[in-house]
């Protein structure tokens, strides 16, 4: 049988019936008129081709089928409240929500350290699951496998929007002492240094060797590595060199006592941007969550007012 041959209407009715045993007392609880319930428990009948409720004496009582019937009329009865109850405010501090994201290794430095900081005062049973970003990260965010995408700009994938979290400029580190640290870092001293590369995908050049090209120089990539976490920790003990963005170079120079310097090439800003998906747009934790990764990447780690 399908449900689109079935009135809904009298599962309701059949709950009524079945709790109160009375077609009287069913309305009431129902709150329909008296003649509307005994036309529902006609129909009833004739459905399931069986009386339901038999007069014994003075009361009704329920018939087999309808013993059978009332603990799944129940349930689905309680399955409907659910579907049409009011929707749960989103209370932070009381929420154990769970939120995916996909980032680039940097904006996990970036955004992740003061956020934990920060759901561990406002939203402390609230869990993230951040990865690396896929390939169709535009359509698992359409579909409801993820909540967010924090990243470089770029064109915003249909069905999502999107936001700047920050403009970025791009700056040089090394280490304290480093040979290109005593003097200004000309494009000519920059292209002779030995450079790192942070490289997720393996590859070994960048904007940068293009900009690099167009005035007839070139670099050496003496090492390119997958992610961002070894990077620091080789610039201390190297005279390698790494182009980065600035906020993140802050971070890693105040862990090994690096060095920061203006890079001479590839000075354009670029902009890092939260995307999510439109069906979010609404959500009042996704709300939450879109405000306190902006709190983060600002360096507000005031509490949000109550509504916001």
């Amino acid at each position: 049988m399908r449900l689109q041959s079935v009135d809904t209407h009298l599962v309701v009715a059949l709950h009524a019936l079945l709790q109160e045993k009375s077609v009287t007392r069913a309305a009431r609880r129902v709150g329909v008129t008296q003649p509307s319930m005994s036309h529902a428990l006609s129909r009833l009948r004739a459905h399931f081709e069986d009386p339901l409720l038999i007069q014994v004496g003075r009361q009704m009582t329920l018939s087999e089928r309808a013993r059978d019937l009332a603990p799944r009329a129940a349930e689905a009865v309680e399955r409907l409240e659910q579907v049409f109850c009011p929707v749960e405010r989103f209370d932070p501090r009381r929420s154990r929500r769970t939120f995916r994201l996909v980032a680039t290794d940097n904006l996990e430095l970036l955004v992740l350290p003061p956020l934990i900081r920060l759901l561990a005062v406002e939203a402390p049973h609230v869990d993230l699951r951040s990865r690396s970003i896929p390939a169709d990260f535009a359509e698992l965010l359409r579909r409801g496998e993820l909540d967010a995408k924090l990243g470089r700009g770029g064109p915003v994938p249909d069905g999502c929007r999107s936001t700047l979290l920050a403009a970025e400029e791009i700056v040089c580190v090394m280490r304290r002492g480093h040979p290109a640290s005593r003097r200004t870092l000309t494009v000519a001293r920059y292209a002779a240094c030995e450079h790192l590369m942070v490289s997720p995908h393996g590859e070994d050049h960048n904007v940068i060797d293009g900009e690099l090209a167009e005035r007839g120089l070139r670099r050496r990539v003496a090492l390119t590595v997958s992610h961002f976490l070894v990077a620091p920790f080789i610039l201390a003990g190297s005279d390698l060199l790494l182009t980065v963005s600035g906020r993140v170079a802050e971070t890693l120079a105040r862990k090994l006592d690096l060095v920061v310097r203006p890079c001479p090439v590839g000075t354009r800003s670029y902009t890092l941007t939260l995307v999510w998906p439109e069906r979010a747009e609404g959500d009042e934790g996704h709300r939450w969550l879109r405000a306190a990764i902006q709190r983060a990447v600002a360096g507000d780690s005031r509490p949000a007012l109550p509504g916001a």
